[in-house]
C-alpha cells in the first residue's frame, strides 16, 4: 500500500526538567530552542497537523514558541507523568482530525533528531503499513514512534509514568525499527547539556 497516510505529530514537552534545574525546552542551541527545533524538524517532512503538549512551566514555554502554525495545548496533570501527556496531545490531535492515519510522537529532549530520520520512519510506515515504527537505539525500541490508527486507543489508555515504550515493549513483535543509535542521547542533565554542547563546538571547529 503506497497511499501517503494521513499524519498527526505531536510533541511530547510537559516535563518539569527538574534534573536539568531549568526548563529544557528553553535551552538554546545554534541560536534556537530545543522545543522550537522539535517543532521546525516535525515540520519538516510535510504540513501535517501538529500539537505541542506543555505542562510545567507552561506560562514560560509557550511565549517562546516562534511557529504560529503549532497548536499548544496545556496537560494540567503533567506531574502524574508521560502516559498523561501522550493522552492529552492524541486526544487534542484526534478531536480536530478524528481520520489520520497515524500518529508520530517526539521528545523535546533528543537533540539528534532529523528530518531524514522521521522521513524513513514515515517511508517504512507507507511501504508496509506496521502497526509502529520505533527508533531503534541502545538495544531496544523507543521514541520517535510512529504508531498507526490500530493503536490509538492503547495510546489514550496510558496512565501515569507509563509511556509509549510500554506499548511498544507489548506489541513488539509488530515494531519495525529505524536505527537511530543517536537516540540514547537525550538531555537530562546540566552535564549531559555540557557534553551536548561541547560535541556542537567539536563538529564545527572540524569544518
Amino acid at each position: 500500500m503506497n497511499i501517503f497516510p494521513s499524519l498527526g505529530i505531536v510533541i511530547l514537552a510537559a516535563g518539569a526538567s527538574r534534573r536539568m534545574g531549568r526548563p529544557k525546552q528553553t535551552l538554546v542551541v545554534n541560536g534556537t530552542t530545543l522545543l522550537n527545533r522539535s517543532i521546525a524538524v516535525a515540520k519538516s517532512i510535510g504540513s501535517n497537523p501538529l500539537v505541542v503538549v506543555l505542562g510545567a512551566n507552561y506560562k514560560k514555554i509557550r511565549p517562546t514558541i516562534v511557529d504560529p502554525g503549532a497548536l499548544t495545548v496545556e496537560n494540567k496533570d503533567w506531574d502524574t507523568g508521560m502516559g498523561s501527556t501522550i493522552r492529552e496531545g492524541v486526544q487534542t490531535m484526534l478531536k480536530d482530525h478524528p481520520d489520520l492515519d497515524a500518529v508520530l510522537l517526539l521528545l523535546v529532549d533528543q537533540p539528534f533528531v532529523t528530518t531524514d530520520l522521521l522521513q524513513q520512519m514515515v517511508r517504512k510506515y507507507v511501504a508496509d503499513r506496521p502497526p509502529i515504527v520505533a527508533a531503534k537505539y541502545a538495544e531496544t525500541f523507543g521514541v520517535p514512534a510512529l504508531f498507526d490508527r490500530t493503536m490509538f486507543g492503547d495510546l489514550l489508555n496510558l496512565e501515569g509514568p507509563t509511556g509509549a515504550r510500554f506499548i511498544i515493549r507489548n506489541f513488539v513483535e509488530k515494531v519495525a525499527g529505524i536505527p537511530f543509535p543517536e537516540g540514547a542521547i537525550d538531555l537530562d542533565t546540566p552535564e549531559d547539556w555540557l557534553c551536548y554542547q561541547s560535541s556542537i563546538a567539536n563538529k564545527t571547529a572540524k569544518k
